[in-house]
């Protein structure tokens, strides 16, 4: 399962959605991993796999503009097709 994560700040709605977020991930892998995504979602598992793969990006790129703003930026792992 997931990790539990402890918010040490005053939680603001982006803080709220993004454990949103990974609270629907957590699901989401739960049901893969037991075989049961027709319980949980209607998309296809290419679409899934889509949009999985949309939000990987998305999170990847947020990462390295936070990471290039702070002066550091460390080497981008990225997933090619």
């Amino acid at each position: 399962m997931g990790q539990i994560h402890q918010l040490d700040f005053q939680v603001t709605d982006t803080d709220m959605q993004l454990a949103t977020i990974f609270d629907t991930l957590d699901g989401l892998h739960s049901a893969a991993s037991e075989g049961a995504l027709h319980t949980v979602t209607g998309l296809s598992n290419r679409e899934l796999i889509g949009w999985l793969h949309e939000l990987m990006y998305t999170a990847q790129e947020t990462i390295s503009e936070i990471e290039q703003r702070k002066g550091s930026p460390n080497p981008v792992l990225r997933l090619v097709k």
